[in-house]
């Protein structure tokens, strides 16, 4: 099940809470996998008119760093499934970030770290990710140069993100805030008891 961040696995209840199953998850995915198939297949295309086109397999990146879907369910996973190599320095943080939503409280980040408070968007670090797989593409695949701070002088070894930088300036890391887990209770309080987000629901639709 997919339900509300703030409800926990423990007080979940598939008769009460809001919630998606596996099979829609699923079905969303199929969905979105049709999309990125069309997109493949005008970059093959492409490639095949003499374009010089790569595609960037963000999905694919995503889905082995899923959390809830693969690494914590080793039942789910599809036979082309690998874990993701996390960078010595995130590997190297307590506990490991994971896609999971972000939490924290006086003792510090307790579990996420990918992604940012509204779930969505992913924090420094997530983009830190990112943008190393890209480079890796870049330099790898499709031979894009890169260069030195100079300007002039041509890199020709791998170009690597400077995560350690990245933890630093990434707050939700280095200076997560306190009372994140009392704010989800709260809400769950109010939810639970005063239907605040159903009501809210009702009103939007």
């Amino acid at each position: 099940y997919y339900t509300r961040p703030w409800i926990s696995d423990e007080d979940f209840d598939p008769n009460r809470d809001p919630h998606i199953t596996a099979q829609q998850a699923r079905a969303i995915d199929s969905v979105i996998d049709q999309y990125n198939d069309y997109i493949a297949d005008a970059v093959r295309q492409a490639r095949k008119e003499g374009r010089d086109w790569y595609l960037f397999e963000l999905g694919g990146l995503l889905d082995c760093l899923a959390y809830r879907r693969y690494i914590e369910d080793s039942d789910c996973r599809p036979d082309w499934w690998t874990p993701y190599q996390l960078p010595p320095e995130l590997e190297a943080l307590s506990p490991v970030p994971d896609t999971r939503f972000f939490k924290s409280d006086a003792t510090g980040r307790t579990s996420g770290g990918f992604f940012t408070l509204d779930g969505i968007h992913p924090t420094t670090i997530g983009y830190g990710i990112v943008a190393q797989e890209l480079i890796t593409l870049m330099q790898q695949q499709a031979g894009v140069k890169f260069y030195r701070k100079d300007g002039r002088t041509e890199r020709d070894d791998p170009v690597k993100i400077n995560f350690q930088r990245l933890i630093a300036i990434d707050t939700l890391i280095s200076d997560p805030p306190k009372s994140l887990s009392s704010s989800l209770k709260w809400l769950d309080w109010l939810d639970q008891n005063l239907q605040i987000f159903q009501r809210l629901l009702r009103k939007g639709n």
